[in-house]
């Protein structure tokens, strides 16, 4: 029962000294870090990553709509999807006074 709390302690000790010495890891850094990782999603889904998802959607919804599998208003769908995510950045920055750049 006795080492079970001291092994608790050490952790919690390890845990405050980890926060202490990795400050960016704990969130304790300068600036704004849930605008820094929503930033990165964006980027993310809108990069070469969302690229490459958004061509393999449309490859296989185009395959299977030509076999029969899927409907054409879905395959519709897909591309409007693909549409908007990588159109979103431009809407928004002609909307607000934001710049999508600043990401």
């Amino acid at each position: 029962m006795q080492t079970t709390k001291h092994w608790q302690h050490a952790f919690t000790f390890l845990a405050c000294a980890l926060a202490v010495a990795a400050p960016e890891m704990s969130l304790a850094t300068t600036g704004n870090p849930i605008g820094d990782v929503l930033c990165d999603v964006v980027g993310w889904m809108t990069g070469p990553v969302g690229a490459g998802i958004a061509t393999l959607a449309v490859i296989i919804i185009g395959v299977g709509a030509l076999l029969g599998k899927v409907s054409w208003g879905m395959a519709i769908i897909v591309g409007l999807g693909v549409a908007i995510v990588f159109g979103a950045p431009s809407v928004i920055e002609s909307l607000s006074s934001v710049s999508s750049t600043t990401c």
